[in-house]
């Protein structure tokens, strides 16, 4: 059994100001017919704004091609920017209509459509729903009304797109097959250019290749404070061919600063690539560098951890 009841539909006041921003952007145009598409335009946006307004979900007219006065007379513009999360196309419906022109200009960072009913009185607007960029195929030139979301799902998609954001995107592993072709990924460096005179003197097969990264550890006392205590370390690593497909791989860490020891219960991890922990080696009261060796297949991944209190750097590689 289906609903005959149609979803309800929120009316946003058109104030007297945007009027008057919508005839000022409007009487800049070439002729009539435009003016009044920039009207509605200008009009469309401004109530998504003052929408997202009340729900304290900020957006910027300013930054919009909306607002732009040149991008304004060359194009069909209706945006609005979310800034950090993307645009809103904020397209007017007028009586009678049951579709909307999805505009032709391709926008990398376009979140959707939030289509705006026009009635005859012009001092409040109907917000009709929304539509995703994935609700639409690249072709697809009209987007038909009675395929909107409810307008709830635009609040449900800018969380998600939020927490997105939040979210740290994982970097390329270093490749250490590469090192073998001298392509070093930026960060890591000669062991002498971080040692200088201080190099540790180790003996590794001619076709090794080796460098080393700087990893400060900080707690949060010491991000607050610079003066509290944080540890300098650096994670040295070197690859070793030993037949075309298998490589040895020897980690070590040692301290950059003073003291030379490293800190007591330092922990270097090596992790699979399903994030098992493969081997664990701790740092003891007098210690001045951890190590660990193995082998690797080309192309395996695993991960290095270095933990210390509730300190966590996870570095990622792939041979």
């Amino acid at each position: 059994m289906s609903s005959s009841i149609a979803p309800p539909r929120l009316t946003i006041p058109v104030s007297a100001k945007a009027h008057e921003v919508a005839r000022k952007f409007a009487a800049e145009q070439i002729d009539a017919h435009k003016g009044k598409r920039v009207y509605l335009n200008t009009l469309a946006v401004w109530a998504v704004h003052r929408y997202l307004k009340w729900l304290y979900i900020e957006s910027d007219l300013k930054l919009s091609n909306s607002w732009n006065p040149v991008l304004r007379a060359l194009f069909d513009v209706a945006d609005l920017v979310l800034p950090g999360l993307g645009r809103l196309e904020c397209r007017p419906v007028l009586p009678g209509e049951k579709t909307i022109a999805l505009p032709l200009q391709a926008s990398p960072d376009r979140i959707g459509y939030v289509p705006v009913q026009f009635g005859k009185q012009m001092n409040e607007v109907e917000l009709l729903g929304f539509a995703s960029v994935t609700d639409v195929s690249e072709q697809q030139e009209v987007l038909t009304l009675g395929t909107l979301r409810l307008l709830d799902t635009l609040l449900e998609h800018l969380s998600d797109l939020e927490a997105a954001a939040r979210t740290p995107q994982p970097t390329a592993p270093v490749n250490l097959s590469h090192w073998l072709k001298r392509n070093f990924e930026e960060g890591w460096q000669a062991v002498e250019e971080l040692f200088g005179e201080r190099s540790p003197s180790l003996a590794f097969r001619r076709a090794a290749m080796q460098r080393v990264k700087r990893i400060e550890l900080q707690n949060d006392a010491a991000k607050a404070f610079p003066q509290e205590q944080s540890i300098a370390l650096a994670l040295w690593v070197t690859i070793s061919p030993e037949s075309e497909k298998q490589f040895g791989i020897h980690l070590q860490v040692y301290s950059t600063g003073e003291p030379a020891e490293l800190p007591p219960h330092l922990q270097l991890k090596v992790l699979t690539a399903t994030g098992e922990v493969f081997r664990e080696v701790t740092a003891g009261t007098a210690d001045t560098f951890l190590q660990y060796e193995f082998t690797a297949q080309l192309e395996e991944t695993f991960q290095v951890e270095l933990v210390w209190q509730n300190i966590y750097v996870t570095e990622s590689f792939v041979v």
